[in-house]
């Protein structure tokens, strides 16, 4: 019993974090599809924007997105802002002023962001829909980028890529996003990507999924997912980018985690298609990439109680628990040092990785103990600033 609750737990890890990327990279290298781009194609476009509170970013945004190589006459831009109490309306009641192609709409209440993009998306006139944080600054050519893969029909969907401006806090995930991307890299290669960048991500109108409002939710998971669930591709392109920068501190980024962790559990009501992983290929992907990876801090607890249970002096199992308490108090100590001035790399990557997995932990016990919120509070700083 005390090996299982150790070597099971183990094995599913390194399925997910090892043997399922190199097995998506070498189906990708065999049956990767080509999709084709037509770089004359302009289909009328709506970009849905859901602002909470961001005075301090969005003006950015919404120049870069005016700023695309885009046709104008092609191009809107429609904002919902939730209830904002900050200068967010002001301002974009002065762009909307000398700028039609975008619309600006406040609600009078909080309706979490399900219900704003639900109320947004039913004024859009666009062929495509193109979902934008309202913290991205696109690259000028991202739009037209995303756009050219609906030239090919069997794409519904497609996602462009994050690009993290350079800071200590980002120097401290660029290994795991770029492993991320990577791996959505793969899986777009085969028209099944599960889950697109939520800053920056394109669907065709028809796919667009109306969300349950009041529920915390990720709607980018869902969206892609139903996208799937409908017949069609959705790919992954990394020349549709949009810049972004990382949170303003590890503490932030454990809120941020954490608030994610909560809304994806909440979406999986929506996706029952996908509760049985060897139903069809998609769920074997969602929990293999997805599921399994939420769950890194729980199998991380049973990992310790087997070893726990197993040790004696010198055996894997107590080396194991070594490591687990050597890495996890040098990780504190990185952290303590950081807040004094002293960077140290390796401490700060072990402080990173322990914090990702409390946040697991933390945002898991929330969503099984806790009523949660579809509402939110974003923390910014600049233009391209604060993740959600």
């Amino acid at each position: 019993m005390a090996e299982a609750l150790f070597f099971i737990p183990l094995a599913l890890l390194l399925h997910s974090y090892v043997v399922y990327p190199l097995f998506v990279a070498l189906l990708a290298s065999i049956f990767g599809k080509k999709y084709r781009k037509d770089p004359g194609y302009r289909p009328t476009v709506s970009v849905l924007i859901s602002a909470y509170n961001e005075e301090k970013v969005i003006r950015a945004t919404i120049d870069a997105l005016l700023a695309s190589d885009y046709p104008p006459e092609k191009l809107e831009i429609i904002v919902g802002s939730d209830n904002s109490s900050d200068r967010t309306p002001e301002i974009m009641n002065e762009i909307c002023a000398r700028e039609p192609r975008v619309k600006f709409m406040q609600s009078t209440s909080r309706k979490g962001k399900p219900g704003i993009m639900n109320w947004i998306a039913q004024e859009a006139k666009g062929e495509i829909f193109v979902l934008c944080d309202s913290n991205m600054l696109f690259d000028a050519k991202a739009i037209a980028n995303l756009v050219e893969n609906f030239s090919d029909e069997r794409v519904g969907g497609v996602s462009g890529e994050i690009h993290l401006k350079q800071t200590e806090l980002a120097n401290q995930e660029t290994s795991y996003w770029g492993f991320e991307s990577w791996l959505k890299l793969m899986e777009g290669k085969l028209g099944r990507l599960i889950g697109a960048n939520g800053g920056i991500y394109a669907i065709r109108r028809e796919n667009y999924y109306r969300y349950t409002e009041g529920v915390p939710q990720q709607d980018d998971f869902i969206t892609t997912l139903k996208v799937l669930t409908k017949g069609s591709d959705f790919t992954y392109d990394r020349t549709a980018f949009a810049h972004e920068e990382p949170s303003l501190s590890n503490e932030i980024e454990f809120k941020r985690k954490k608030r994610i962790l909560i809304s994806n559990l909440g979406s999986l009501k929506f996706l029952k298609e996908y509760f049985f992983p060897f139903r069809s290929f998609t769920a074997f992907a969602v929990w293999s990439h997805k599921i399994l990876r939420w769950m890194t801090g729980t199998f991380m607890i049973l990992m310790m109680i087997g070893a726990a249970l197993l040790a004696a002096p010198w055996n894997l199992y107590s080396v194991f628990l070594a490591a687990i308490a050597a890495t996890g108090l040098t990780g504190l100590l990185g952290g303590w040092l950081n807040k004094k001035g002293v960077k140290i790399k390796l401490l700060l990557l072990f402080y990173y990785f322990y914090g990702t997995v409390l946040a697991f932990i933390s945002g898991t016990i929330a969503f099984a103990t806790t009523k949660t919120s579809a509402t939110w509070e974003p923390v910014r700083s600049k233009p391209g600033g604060g993740r959600n």
